[in-house]
C-alpha cells in the first residue's frame, strides 16, 4: 500500500565528513545491526530518554506506541489520521517526495560546501544540501521564503554567520528551525574542539577562519523557536572523509563531544574518530541518503502510527548507515543528543501525515 507523508521538523544537519557522535538504535530492523545511542541517554522501558541526556539502547526491542506530543506550530490540516486509515493528507510530489501543507513558522538554513577555496572537495556535499532543501520545501512544508540555501562559494564564514542572525531576527515564538550542514568538519588539534569549515576556511587557522560547532548551536538556541533539530552529516576527527587537518598534524583519537543547547536536538552522521563517508551508489553522503529516504518516503514511520518521531528516525537511519559502512570496511555510527528542555525522543515528532 502507498504511504503519504507530511513532515515538519527543525533540523540541523551536516554532511559527509567525519563526525563525533553515535546514534543508537534499539530495535534490529529488517535484520539490520542495532544502532548505539550515546552512552549518556538512558532508556526506560520503551522511552528513549528524557531531554538533556543521551541513551545507549540495548539490543532488545525498545518501542513505545504512545501518541507523541504534538508541536504547536504544525498546520491543523496535517494532523495524522487514525493508524492505517488512509488519512493524513500527504501526496507524493513529482520528485517522489511526499508533500506537506505549508508550515508558516518553520524555517531552514541549509549549507552545502563541496568545492572549497583552499582545501580538498567534500564529495557530494552540494548535492546533499540541494536534496535537503527540496525535502524541507516539499515534505517539511517550510515556505520557500523561509529557506536559506548556501552553496560552495556562497557559504563563507561571514555568509553563515549572517544567516544565523537572520534566523534569530525572523523565527517567531513557537516556530521550528532546521539547520543542515553538508561539508567538511575539522578538529582543533590541541583541544579537540569541533569546527565546521566554511568555503573560505583554513585548517591551519581554524580559530580565525572556521566556526566552532558549539557556536553554531548557541546561535540556533538564540532563536525564538520552540525546538531545533540539528542533523550533521560531517565529521570532526581529522581521520579523513569529510574532515580535514592542517598539514603535518595527526588525526585525533578523541574529539571533544558537542553538547546540544537546551532546545536543540542534534543528529550526527558519525561518532568519535569515525569517518562520515559516501553512499555506495554515489548519490552523496551515506547518512544524508538514509535521512532523506526515511523522511521523504515515510519509511521511518516504524510503528505505522502516521508519524515519525526522532526516536524512530534514529532507529531507522542508524542501522542502515552502520551496515552499509561495514560493507566498505569502516565504522560509522550516527549519534543523537537532546537538549534539556526537549521532550523524550519518542515524543519529539519530526514528521506526520503518513498513511498506509
Amino acid at each position: 500500500m502507498s504511504r503519504r507523508i507530511v513532515l515538519p521538523l527543525a533540523a540541523l544537519l551536516l554532511t559527509p565528513a567525519c563526525k563525533q557522535q553515535q546514534i543508537a538504535t534499539a530495535t534490529p530492523i529488517d535484520e539490520l545491526p542495532p544502532l548505539i545511542i550515546p552512552a549518556e541517554l538512558r532508556v526506560d522501558a520503551g522511552s528513549m530518554g528524557s531531554g538533556g541526556s543521551e541513551t545507549r539502547i540495548a539490543d532488545n526491542d525498545v518501542r513505545d506506541d504512545r501518541a507523541p506530543a504534538n508541536s504547536d506550530w504544525r498546520a491543523a490540516a496535517d494532523e495524522p489520521g487514525p493508524r492505517n486509515s488512509g488519512g493524513g493528507g500527504g501526496k507524493a510530489s513529482a520528485g517522489g517526495l511526499v508533500s506537506a501543507s505549508p508550515q508558516p513558522t518553520a524555517y531552514a538554513l541549509i549549507v552545502g560546501i563541496e568545492k572549497y577555496r583552499d582545501v580538498t572537495p567534500a564529495g557530494g556535499a552540494r548535492s546533499d544540501a540541494e536534496k535537503f532543501a527540496e525535502l524541507a520545501r516539499v515534505t517539511l512544508g517550510v515556505p520557500e521564503d523561509n529557506i536559506k540555501l548556501l552553496l560552495d562559494d556562497r557559504a563563507s564564514r561571514t555568509d553563515i554567520a549572517k544567516q544565523l542572525r537572520w534566523l534569530q531576527a525572523n523565527v517567531p515564538s513557537g516556530g521550528r528551525v532546521y539547520f543542515y550542514f553538508s561539508g567538511h568538519g575539522a578538529p582543533e588539534p590541541t583541544s579537540g574542539v569541533s569546527y565546521i569549515v566554511p568555503f573560505d576556511g583554513d585548517p591551519q587557522y581554524l580559530k580565525e577562519t572556521a566556526i566552532p560547532m558549539t557556536e553554531v548551536l548557541g546561535d540556533l538556541e538564540k532563536t525564538k523557536a520552540k525546538d531545533v533539530l540539528a542533523m550533521a552529516d560531517s565529521c570532526f576527527s581529522g581521520a579523513g572523509g569529510r574532515s580535514v587537518l592542517a598539514p603535518g598534524t595527526r588525526p585525533l583519537v578523541r574529539v571533544e563531544e558537542v553538547k546540544p543547547q537546551t532546545r536543540v536536538a542534534m543528529l550526527s552522521a558519525s561518532s568519535g574518530a569515525e569517518i562520515s563517508g559516501p553512499a555506495a551508489d554515489g548519490s552523496g553522503g551515506l547518512f544524508s541518503k538514509y535521512l532523506i529516504e526515511a523522511l521523504g518516503s515515510g519509511q521511518g514511520d516504524i510503528n505505522g502510527d502516521g508519524q515519525i518521531s526522532l526516536k524512530e528516525l534514529a532507529e531507522w537511519v542508524g542501522p542502515r548507515v552502520k551496515r552499509e559502512a561495514k560493507k566498505a570496511n569502516r565504522e560509522q555510527t550516527p549519534h543523537l543528543s537532546l537538549g534539556k528542555k526537549l521532550s523524550t525522543a519518542d515524543e519529539f515528532i519530526v514528521s506526520w501525515g503518513y498513511s498506509r
